[in-house]
């Protein structure tokens, strides 16, 4: 059998309703690493909130943040790294804006740091989301003029309600410009929005991974639930959706996994994908 290459996300699809690897995917996706496919975590979370779930997994592959923006291999120089950013000023230009523009809080981030806007935990956001807004006692730097001293991978903006994105986004768009950020919302009735690098999708992070282990695209599997693993979904020649998955993502999909999420769905579809006699 040719080798896979293997791209999970992470909320929602490899994550179970406690938002933490079961035993079971674990151990199956151990043993196809074991068997020589690749397996690589592609996810919006940013390296500070993802590496504990890659040495939890066991994983040697390298793991992609921010939606596509950072590649690397956690706990290692890797020559083949790659990151792609926004400029500072941005940040602090909508740090500057933020309250014109019913933005609540704002976040800046790079693979080694965060910084955060004043402000106390929403009750808007569910416990995942709080994660993504630190308070200040959770140690984040101050997002001001003094403190960021670098450009970031991504931002995140807390809007007031979610009645408020499609005013910000048009508004983060028309005055940046296409050709500097692209702006996504999260899924559900999160009134968050995420600003990247312009052009990067989690399919940068996957194509990259398929151009350095030269892998055939007819053997490249791409799992996720969300609107931000729609551009990875649509690549892969294996776009496969979550159970518990969005209704427009299973749409545009190529399958559907039997189970979700808090049944290792994900794990239990690679496993009889491979045919390996695990449970």
């Amino acid at each position: 059998m040719s080798r896979k290459l293997i791209g999970i996300d992470l909320d929602g699809t490899t994550l179970n309703e406690k938002s933490q690897v079961s035993e079971r995917t674990r151990r199956i996706l151990q043993a196809v690493q074991n068997e020589g496919h690749i397996i690589s975590i592609i996810t919006g979370r940013s390296a500070r909130l993802s590496t504990d779930i890659y040495d939890t997994l066991g994983l040697k592959s390298p793991m992609i943040n921010f939606n596509g923006a950072l590649g690397h291999k956690p706990h290692q120089v890797w020559d083949r790294e790659y990151s792609h950013q926004i400029s500072r000023d941005i940040a602090l230009d909508l740090l500057e804006i933020a309250p014109e523009m019913n933005i609540e809080r704002v976040v800046a981030e790079n693979k080694d740091s965060v910084w955060a806007s004043p402000g106390k935990v929403s009750a808007n956001l569910d416990d995942i989301e709080q994660m993504f807004f630190p308070t200040r006692e959770a140690g984040p730097q101050m997002l001001d003029r003094l403190s960021l001293n670098a450009d970031i991978n991504a931002i995140l903006l807390e809007a007031a309600s979610p009645l408020h994105q499609t005013q910000i986004k048009r508004f983060v768009m028309d005055r940046y410009g296409e050709d500097q950020v692209t702006v996504k919302t999260w899924g559900g009735e999160s009134p968050v929005l995420e600003v990247a690098p312009a052009g990067v999708s989690k399919t940068t992070g996957l194509d990259y991974l398929r151009h350095i282990y030269q892998i055939d695209k007819q053997d490249i599997y791409a799992f996720g639930d969300e609107m931000n693993d729609l551009e990875m979904i649509q690549w892969a020649d294996h776009g496969i959706v979550m159970a518990n998955g969005n209704p427009e993502l299973k749409a545009v999909s190529d399958d559907v996994t039997d189970l979700p999420n808090t049944q290792d769905g994900m794990a239990r579809y690679i496993a009889k994908m491979l045919h390996m006699d695990i449970d």
